[in-house]
């Protein structure tokens, strides 16, 4: 009997957990809610660690889905002012980091999410689900002028 019941997790219920009054890591999760992304949540962990501020985790349907996450995340921390200091995971992955040092934005597949249960460890952080009705408007960073169209 104890056996089964520790085989079998239990489905996420995401709710609300206090307030982030940072603008920039809420506007990057709005991105990445409008292009598709699935449970996007901003995790305030400032009190947990000394290195990131903030942890924005979404999950994708599928594989070409998460792909398109990584493009939409990699502009939207630009866009944000957010250098990208690293990546972590390949093609082929089903859990793709991108390090903006006081930033990191975690993405995965639907299964890969449960599979590892990032949630339960910042569960008791506040956090914030973001889910965009509208595409986001905000002023977005210019490029340089070698980028420009």
């Amino acid at each position: 009997m104890s056996i089964a019941k520790k085989n079998i997790k239990k489905e996420r219920i995401f709710q609300n957990k206090g307030r982030i009054a940072a603008v920039r890591p809420i506007h990057v999760a709005e991105d990445l809610s409008w292009n598709y992304g699935t449970d996007v949540i901003v995790y305030d962990v400032r009190k947990k660690t000394p290195y990131v501020s903030y942890y924005i985790v979404a999950s994708a349907q599928n594989d070409r889905r998460l792909r398109a996450l990584v493009s939409a995340a990699d502009e939207s921390l630009y866009d944000n002012f957010y250098d990208l200091d690293h990546k972590e995971g390949r093609n082929d992955s089903n859990w793709i980091l991108l390090d903006a040092k006081q930033v990191v934005v975690q993405l995965f597949t639907e299964e890969m999410r449960k599979e590892v249960d990032f949630d339960a460890l910042y569960e008791d952080c506040p956090h914030v689900i973001v889910e965009a009705k509208t595409e986001p408007k905000y002023r977005k960073r210019a490029r340089p002028a070698s980028q420009r169209k």
